[in-house]
């Protein structure tokens, strides 16, 4: 087993077969010594039906008991970001952090207040999961849970963030508003791109390797 462990948190309705997910796995397979995992929060349609923050941050933590490692960093991306930094803030053992394009902190974001009202009669929203290809039903429960991460922990280990510029999903304000109350913690690269950041990763990958392996690397000259 490797001692040093590059963990992969996906973002909401999302998995660890995603196209930021595999692109990592590909490049960090070329480093000796470094292990990397893209952890999957909802393996199962009904894993996401019963989904809460509390309890991806469980599960993590589950995770990380059972394979102990020297040393582990996170690249969270979007709600990955916020169940890294929570569980980072409340456990530690975590090196670094690099967040792509973060929920800082949890806002419904585009529902509705109408959407809201009828998700809590109803029990149940019907959501599109990227990775199943369907909608699929979440429980009341989650929003419920959700109430407790309305704020942003201060960071609690040195944070890149990589947002972009034309996010329509997690607004690059919440990044500029957070790196600026955190300057000696948190740097943040902003790109012309969207949420998925797709097209940047070649560059957040150059940004990424120095900043979450170059203390356990050496690099040629």
């Amino acid at each position: 087993m490797d001692n040093k462990l590059v963990l992969y948190l996906h973002g909401f309705a999302s998995s660890g077969q995603g196209t930021k997910a595999q692109f990592f796995g590909e490049r960090f397979e070329t480093l000796a010594d470094i292990g990397y995992h893209a952890f999957e929060f909802t393996p199962t349609r009904k894993d996401f039906e019963y989904m809460t923050i509390t309890g991806s941050i469980n599960r993590l933590r589950q995770y990380l008991l059972e394979h102990r490692h020297e040393k582990v960093s996170f690249i969270g991306s979007s709600l990955g970001a916020l169940i890294g930094l929570h569980y980072a803030h409340r456990y530690g053992g975590v090196e670094n952090m690099l967040l792509l394009a973060p929920a800082l902190a949890h806002r419904m974001g585009r529902r509705s207040e109408a959407e809201l009202q009828q998700w809590e009669s109803e029990g149940v929203m019907k959501v599109y999961h990227y990775a199943f290809q369907q909608k699929i039903p979440l429980r009341y429960d989650y929003r419920l849970d959700a109430l407790q991460y309305t704020e942003p922990v201060p960071p609690p280990i040195p944070l890149m963030i990589i947002h972009g510029q034309n996010d329509d999903i997690v607004p690059i304000d919440y990044s500029r508003e957070y790196a600026a109350n955190f300057p000696n913690q948190v740097q943040l690269i902003e790109v012309d791109s969207d949420h998925r950041l797709n097209d940047q990763l070649v560059f957040i990958w150059e940004q990424a390797k120095p900043f979450l392996v170059g203390c356990w690397l050496e690099f040629p000259s």
